[in-house]
């Protein structure tokens, strides 16, 4: 199996408005050592593995969803794929797995996690050529219908977007946005939303190119 490995993780931040976290939320994305990933954090993923099976190329996200509340939790979630160039978009969360190949909104269903619980959302990118994909999770609780016993929709919760780069195509795309904030391209805020004037000389800032938003700390 071949692997490479290039994984950033940057907090995104609608510059000008001000972020409620959420995390009093019951379900939140960890990562695998179980450390909470913020609300509207952005992930770069630029790793794959090659199927030595089947020779498929996969993109693994490498995210976990964790209860952190005491009691049972009937969660779930949705996904918006805003982009996908090629191949197909695949996630096993929280339990059955699903395929799309289209841009679109859709519904994962939902499970019940117990308290503490920590499940692996087992959510790929599976290209066929260089590309980019670009997909929006957002978790979300249910309760039942005392009546239908039916489960419905009670909270929405933190999202994550995940971007998937692939080929060349990817890694120029970094390279230039990272030639972007080196040089001081973009919208510059301060913390609270607040738009500083050119590039900043020091200190923590929200930087945008009007694609891409990114946390940046400025020595």
């Amino acid at each position: 199996m071949t692997m490479r490995k290039i994984f950033t993780l940057c907090v995104g931040l609608l510059a000008g408005l001000a972020v409620q976290a959420q995390s009093d939320f019951p379900l939140q994305f960890v990562d695998k050592d179980g450390q909470i990933i913020p609300d509207g954090t952005e992930l770069d993923i630029l790793e794959y593995e090659e199927d030595e099976l089947f020779g498929d190329i996969l993109m693994p996200t490498n995210v976990w969803v964790k209860n952190i509340s005491d009691g049972t939790v009937q969660g779930g979630g949705s996904y918006t794929i805003q982009k996908i160039d090629n191949g197909s978009f695949q996630t096993c969360f929280p339990s059955n797995c699903m395929r799309q190949s289209v841009e679109g909104t859709f519904s994962t269903g939902n499970d019940a996690f117990m308290p503490g619980q920590l499940r692996n959302m087992q959510t790929e990118w599976l290209p066929t050529d260089e590309g980019i994909c670009v997909v929006t999770y957002q978790l979300q609780t249910y309760s039942q219908n005392p009546f239908t016993q039916k489960w419905m929709l009670d909270a929405n919760g933190p999202t994550i977007t995940l971007n998937y780069f692939y080929g060349t195509t990817g890694i120029n795309e970094i390279k230039n946005e990272k030639l972007k904030m080196k040089n001081g391209d973009g919208s510059w805020y301060d913390l609270r939303g607040r738009q500083v004037q050119g590039r900043p000389s020091s200190g923590v800032y929200i930087m945008t190119d009007g694609k891409h938003i990114r946390k940046v700390a400025i020595k």
